[in-house]
């Protein structure tokens, strides 16, 4: 039996940390071997303890997660990190994922979400742990496909969306020349405007699409998709 992949949770709101933990209990192959509630403790925990993966949040005290993140990559380059954060902006996202994050998933979230996540690292880690010292390109193309395919696979969608609607929202985005509201998407597929929101958060949270904020010169700013080319 392969050794689990032990991780780092990083998490200042206990009830938070609590759910991480007990979601990742519920994961064969993965145990939690800490749980700290700042940047500073997580880098003097991976100073003196080996882990394989990090669940870390943006919003901590003192040292946020996009400072953490680019920290562990200049003194840890292997380890994992996955962000599990409520931040939406784009430039954090991008900041996140230029800085060597595995995957970024938006709070709130579904077990089943994470879970994918997690399975889709153990695998591709696990292949490239193996001690062959080469992997060709037909095998890394698989492996990167697969990982996409079981991020956005109907059994790993959420609860309540379905992938004949996810695509004709793909092709939607695709085909509009400017960035979409969840209004204009509802109306357009002839769906609630909740409904189209969950869709398009989706996507953002699968890395296919960017959000981005329009204001106004009143009144709150619109959400608006694109795809990600």
């Amino acid at each position: 039996m392969p050794e689990p992949i032990d991780v780092l949770i990083v998490e200042d709101d206990p009830m938070v940390a609590a759910v991480h933990r007990q979601f990742i209990a519920e994961i064969p192959g993965f145990v939690v071997a800490g749980v700290v509630s700042s940047g500073r403790d997580a880098l003097e925990f991976l100073e003196k303890h080996q882990v394989r993966l990090v669940i870390l949040d943006i919003f901590l005290p003192g040292m946020d997660g996009v400072a953490t993140l680019q920290k562990i990559r200049e003194t840890n380059s292997t380890v994992g990190v996955i962000v599990v954060s409520a931040s939406r902006d784009t430039n954090t996202v991008n900041a996140v994922l230029k800085a060597g994050a595995f995957d970024y998933i938006i709070k709130p979230f579904v077990f089943e979400r994470i879970q994918t996540s997690l399975r889709a690292f153990e695998q591709l880690e696990t292949r490239l742990n193996k001690g062959a010292a080469q992997i060709d390109q037909q095998e890394l193309d698989q492996l990167l496909q697969k990982q996409q395919n079981e991020l956005t696979s109907d059994e790993n969608l959420p609860k309540g969306l379905n992938p004949q609607m996810l695509e004709q929202v793909i092709a939607l985005l695709e085909a509009s020349p400017a960035p979409m509201s969840a209004i204009e998407t509802a109306q357009l597929l002839n769906v609630s405007r909740i409904t189209a929101r969950r869709y398009l958060e989706f996507l953002v949270s699968q890395r296919k699409a960017a959000l981005e904020l329009e204001y106004q010169k009143v009144g709150r700013p619109t959400n608006r998709y694109h795809l990600v080319r």
